[in-house]
């Protein structure tokens, strides 16, 4: 098994700080983070990445070969956080609230 961890991606490095990630769902999966991005508390995702067939991948999105995340526009970061809030999430589907 050879993905990103998730708790790696700090770049860009001027705009990331506080990085908690809520959901690492491991190799060939996605990620979801809570951070501050230039000062404001943010909510951000990105593809972990692995080995598919024999080749390495960083994950999505990436910067010029350095894992980077996607941050969320508030109304899709606050509708996913109420979503993981919520006591009935399927977690076998996703595990979101981990």
């Amino acid at each position: 098994m050879s993905y990103t961890k998730p708790e790696t991606v700090l770049s860009p490095k001027g705009s990331i700080k506080n990085l908690k990630v809520i959901r690492d769902g491991g190799e060939n999966d996605w990620s979801l983070a809570e951070m501050e991005w230039d000062g404001s508390p943010v909510l951000a995702m990105r593809w972990n990445g692995g080995s598919n067939n024999g080749f390495p991948s960083i994950g999505n999105p990436q910067s010029r070969g350095i894992p980077t995340w996607f941050v969320l526009p508030d109304e899709v970061g606050d509708s996913i956080k109420a979503m993981i809030a919520l006591p009935t999430v399927n977690k076998p589907a996703g595990e979101l609230g981990q």
